[in-house]
């Protein structure tokens, strides 16, 4: 899946399927800080899931309590479940973005699905200790030195975090 905000959207269809306003209010709810998305943003990405054939429409219920009109649902189709599932477990590149693809992925993780949320924080752990050994040693001026030390200091935070969240996946 190319988009996070497609994935997103998708996991919330697949956690619940609904109409279109509410996955937003949930998809804002779930991504905030992570992703930033307006609206349209989210009937976008049920109309390329859609097209995808990864979701697909459906009438809710008159008791959604929505008005007299009937209003479309979406849910997920077999084929969206399984690009969910590739997608969730596909590998996190190592990298700068290491960090934001795993939050996002690990916030599109059903909260019983421990063996995946390990995943990738081993993924996670992978490409911060690759980043690590790759940083530059430079002994150039202070400027150079600040910014190794942030970024040392970043990674051991990373690695700290780590830990603590597979200390809690434990318990």
């Amino acid at each position: 899946m190319r988009s996070a905000v497609n994935a997103g959207v998708l996991s919330l269809v697949i956690e619940q399927p609904s109409y279109g306003g509410e996955i937003g209010r949930r998809f804002e709810e779930r991504y905030d800080g992570l992703l930033s998305s307006r609206p349209q943003h989210v009937y976008k990405a049920l109309d390329e899931l859609r097209a995808q054939g990864l979701v697909e429409p459906f009438e809710l219920d008159d008791d959604a309590g929505l008005g007299q009109q009937p209003v479309r649902g979406y849910r997920a189709t077999a084929a969206g479940a399984r690009a969910y599932r590739r997608w969730l477990r596909s590998p996190i590149q190592v990298g700068s973005r290491a960090r934001y693809e795993v939050m996002i992925r690990l916030a599109s993780t059903r909260p019983d699905d421990c063996q995946t949320a390990a995943f990738l924080l081993d993924a996670y752990e992978h490409a911060v200790l690759a980043l690590a050994r790759n940083l530059p040693v430079r002994s150039g001026n202070v400027i150079d030195r600040l910014i190794d030390e942030e970024r040392r200091t970043l990674a051991d935070a990373q690695l700290r975090w780590i830990a603590r969240a597979r200390a809690e996946l434990r318990t």
